[in-house]
């Protein structure tokens, strides 16, 4: 079954600060940077940092995409507070978890090393700013509008169209359950699954994902209900066609926003 790994690690308040000046984030980050932002703070625990998120509520509401907020999408209500943890991971930046904006939304939160990438439950987005000091770990990411897609989110929808090849690797009752080696994948496994073999863990707001589900809201109609992905490939309607459809569709909009 594929879930979010979930690595050990320890770090000094100094190798923090080191690891901070390497990576080129601003020392003085005193000053809010002007736009949206969420922002965490988290207290160190032991070999962890643990606190809590501020989520503007257009992101909780997941509605905040590749161009901005959605238009005519406006909210007022306060930012929600989720809680979140961090540790060092090695070579690869930090890693741990936020709650997402559902319940059984995979929590994996990670901070990548040497990118200014924060991807969070809620999407992928660029970090502004971090601070350290001596008892926490202080994050300001932006949230006005979500990070572009790279060639690897090419790669994982060309790859979940090859697990979809013919109606014998198609299942069609999906659960949302990805099992080791099957026989069979649904759209919603088979992201999971090509995620995982692309970008070495399943983030579930990975941007080629993200491309799915905005092709879904425009092609599903009454097909779609809570889970988008799992509700149009089990729908009695849906053909291995428009899933494959889908995700061509999915891949030529995200090769026009690939940076180059």
């Amino acid at each position: 079954m594929i879930t979010a790994p979930r690595q050990a690690g320890g770090l000094s308040s100094c190798s923090v600060i080191a690891l901070l000046a390497c990576l080129g984030w601003a020392a003085d980050v005193s000053a809010q940077a002007p736009g949206r932002s969420l922002t965490c703070s988290l207290q160190k625990t032991g070999t962890e940092f643990k606190g809590v998120c501020e989520v503007p509520c257009e992101v909780n509401a997941l509605a905040v995409n590749f161009d901005g907020i959605k238009p005519n999408f406006s909210c007022h209500t306060p930012p929600r507070r989720v809680t979140a943890s961090l540790r060092k991971v090695e070579k690869t930046g930090w890693i741990g978890t936020m709650d997402g904006a559902q319940p059984e939304d995979p929590t994996r939160f990670e901070v990548a090393e040497g990118a200014r990438i924060a991807k969070v439950p809620f999407g992928w987005f660029a970090l502004q700013s971090a601070r350290t000091d001596e008892n926490g770990l202080f994050l300001s990411i932006a949230a006005d509008k979500q990070l572009p897609p790279t060639e690897d989110d090419i790669r994982i929808l060309e790859r979940a169209r090859a697990l979809l090849s013919d109606e014998r690797h198609w299942n069609r009752q999906d659960d949302r359950t990805c099992r080791p080696n099957p026989e069979r994948w649904s759209l919603f496994c088979a992201l999971m699954q090509a995620t995982e073999e692309v970008s070495g863990g399943v983030h579930y707001r990975q941007p080629a994902l993200q491309a799915a589900r905005e092709v879904l809201n425009e092609v599903g109609g009454n097909r779609l209900g809570k889970h988008r992905l799992m509700d149009y490939n089990n729908h009695p309607a849906t053909t291995l066609e428009e899933v494959h459809q889908l995700l061509r569709t999915a891949q030529s909009r995200l090769a026009k926003r690939v940076p180059r």
